[in-house]
């Protein structure tokens, strides 16, 4: 239905409407699913931590996706 596209779209949106620079995905290394939305969206793969948790008697990896936005315009310097 394309709901998780459409979701995930709007979070974009709302990120740069308020000057964010950088989104990152967590996911479950075999949701193949969730990756893909994230790769559609232009989101890259930016690293793993194998086994980081324990769901239905086995070991889960944690992959990390990023999608580096035009904003801000101008950082601030503190």
């Amino acid at each position: 239905m394309g709901i998780g596209v459409k979701l995930l779209k709007e979070i974009i949106s709302a990120a740069q409407k308020q000057d964010y620079h950088v989104l990152i995905g967590g996911i479950d290394a075999s949701n193949t699913g969730s990756i893909d939305l994230h790769e559609r969206l232009k989101f890259k793969h930016c690293g793993t931590i194998r086994q980081a948790g324990f769901k239905f008697g086995r070991w889960l990896d944690l992959a990390f996706y990023q999608l580096i936005l035009s904003t801000p315009s101008a950082p601030i310097d503190d």
